[in-house]
């Protein structure tokens, strides 16, 4: 059986950890809307499986992978444009 002290520890760690990858999320969002300014192409905040964030731009690879379509957790659209 677990004292209350226990508990605490394990759920402070629990709480922890789950800030630490929020907070790594919101950073590769940041990074993605920063770098969407200077591209034409959308750029994808991608979770991989061991919990950390990379960044996909799009370009003009094609259709993307559908095992990187399930893992996208938010797009930046593309801000520059040819337009005047």
């Amino acid at each position: 059986m677990f004292h209350n002290t226990e508990i605490s520890t394990m759920v402070q760690l629990i709480t922890t950890a789950e800030a630490a990858q929020v907070m790594a999320m919101d950073d590769k969002i940041l990074q993605a809307e920063q770098r969407s300014f200077h591209s034409f192409f959308d750029v994808h905040v991608i979770a991989k499986d061991d919990g950390s964030y990379s960044l996909f731009e799009e370009a003009d690879y094609g259709e993307l992978p559908t095992h990187l379509i399930d893992d996208i957790i938010y797009t930046a659209q593309g801000k520059m444009s040819d337009e005047y």
